[in-house]
């Protein structure tokens, strides 16, 4: 499969039953999610296209990413508003929807 159609699916790769990370759903928030994962071993936050249209001021302007060792990748749409040099300097910024869970138990918990 490319990795452009991984890109537009919701859950990449099966889940190891009785992980946690098998236990997450799209549709989630951020706040669920890590109750459930734990502190991630790494996160990042990057701008979609979105960020770059000036009058938009919608969701999914940021992606936010929690890696997982041993398990895999959360991504998040971002919420409305807010700048990227200001979510990463205060990391205030909370993203509101897990939108695609990508199973590997061979994960680094890096990126």
């Amino acid at each position: 499969m490319a990795a452009e159609e991984d890109e537009e699916r919701t859950v990449v790769g099966q889940p190891v039953p009785g992980t946690a990370i098998a236990q997450l759903h799209a549709g989630m928030t951020y706040a669920q999610a890590v109750k459930i994962m734990g502190k991630p071993d790494a996160e990042t936050v990057n701008n979609t296209g979105k960020a770059w249209i000036p009058t938009y001021n919608g969701t999914d302007r940021w992606r936010h990413y929690l890696a997982y060792k041993g398990q895999g990748v959360l991504v998040f749409a971002g919420a409305a508003g807010g700048e990227i040099a200001e979510i990463s300097r205060t990391k205030a910024y909370t993203p509101d929807v897990l939108i695609q869970i990508v199973h590997n138990p061979k994960d680094t918990g890096r990126f």
